[in-house]
């Protein structure tokens, strides 16, 4: 509670003089075309990262360059689950041409809203869909539920930070939707904690690490998620949503429940080594149907 009162009072202060400062700059964006389109700041709310301009920038020049080293071909099909206040659809939005479409999808209402408001593209939409999560959707009930899109239907698919707000069966179910929604070939950028050998809790120190602006020891996960016996969050989280990790053993069975194959995966700087982001990321390929022989 007292983090999220200090964020609200620093956006507060600081939301005068990043207007200012990015009407100053604007002319000076000459590799940047989609960031003018970033919503103001009174406008962002929710989501770690969503708030400094700066945090922005940051998050789309990444995701852009993986989202081009990944484009399927035209016409593109591409569904962003959650979505959140439209930082991965920015990073999309320079190669998106006639004929290729966007989806982005979201558990907060207020999220779809803005996006709703700041981006009206042709083949652009935003969608609010239903889902009980104990830190993004506490007021809703219900089990996780089948998102409305047909089979098939998509051929690229991006998820930032969400995964790692799952509870373990929301974590099956929804990765299962990602490969009922790809198409075989597809591709899908997604974000995770994966307990793998590159993390070591053993070696984490209170010292602030030099990846990140945070104590080394802040991303130990070592409490259980609920009633799952591999799923794990930090001690100080409120809820077990806030952060959960998957252990590698359980992630490689549930990548291949889903028909999935893992293209790339990328260690994230949260286990303390030169990574390409905070967050593990994992490019996937939707498998091809196999075909059986009588």
């Amino acid at each position: 509670m007292l983090s999220r009162i200090k964020e609200r009072a620093a956006l507060a202060m600081y939301a005068p003089t990043e207007g200012l400062l990015r009407w100053l700059e604007r002319g000076l964006m000459s590799r940047g075309a989609t960031l003018s389109h970033i919503p103001p700041a009174s406008k962002r709310g929710g989501g770690l990262g969503t708030f400094p301009y700066s945090e922005w920038c940051y998050t789309i020049g990444i995701f852009q360059t993986l989202i081009f080293e990944n484009l399927p071909k035209r016409p593109v099909r591409m569904l962003d689950v959650g979505c959140g206040v439209g930082r991965l659809y920015l990073a999309a939005k320079t190669y998106l041409t006639d004929g290729d479409s966007y989806l982005g999808i979201d558990v907060g209402k207020s999220f779809i809203d803005i996006c709703n408001e700041q981006y009206t593209q042709p083949d652009v939409a935003f969608l609010h869909t239903e889902a009980s999560n104990g830190y993004y959707a506490k007021g809703t009930g219900g089990g996780p539920a089948a998102w409305p899109i047909a089979d098939g239907a998509q051929n690229l698919v991006t998820a930032l930070s969400v995964w790692t707000h799952l509870r373990e069966g929301d974590w099956r179910f929804y990765l299962n939707e990602v490969g009922r929604v790809l198409q075989p070939g597809g591709r899908a950028i997604i974000s995770f904690f994966i307990l793998d050998d590159l993390y070591q809790p053993e070696a984490k120190s209170a010292t602030i690490s030099r990846f990140y602006p945070q104590p080394e020891n802040k991303w130990i996960f070592d409490a259980p998620v609920y009633e799952s016996a591999d799923w794990k969050c930090p001690t100080w989280a409120d809820v077990p949503e806030v952060a959960t990790a998957v252990p590698k053993a359980c992630f490689d069975e549930a990548v291949a429940e889903a028909s999935l194959r893992v293209v790339r995966y990328l260690p994230g700087q949260w286990k303390e080594q030169p990574g390409f982001f905070f967050q593990d990321v994992v490019v996937f390929e939707k498998l091809e149907p196999k075909v059986s022989v009588n």
